[in-house]
């Protein structure tokens, strides 16, 4: 399993829209995507609805984990996550 950290930067946070392009990006990954904030529990990044739950504010920082030995797919997937979620 790969972890990566990043910094959410648009002024909405992970709300609807950006959650909605966070999680199809998740959902079309060809290894697991597990997100949450550091000392909470994880969620599966392909799912819209728990990745709200998240509360994650414009500042927050979130932990991505991924199923998979493979870090260049592992970079490749990240890179899309966050421009979900960075300005």
């Amino acid at each position: 399993m790969i972890e990566r950290e990043c910094v959410i930067t648009v002024k909405v946070g992970l709300h609807a829209r950006p959650a909605n392009e966070f999680a199809a990006v998740a959902k079309a990954a060809p290894c697991e995507v597990l997100v949450g904030k550091p000392g909470q529990p994880l969620v599966k990044g392909n799912s819209p609805l728990r990745l709200l739950t998240l509360k994650a504010h414009e500042g927050d920082t979130l932990l991505i984990h991924f199923d998979t030995d493979d870090q260049n797919l592992a970079e490749d997937i990240y890179s899309k996550l966050v421009a979900t979620i960075t300005e």
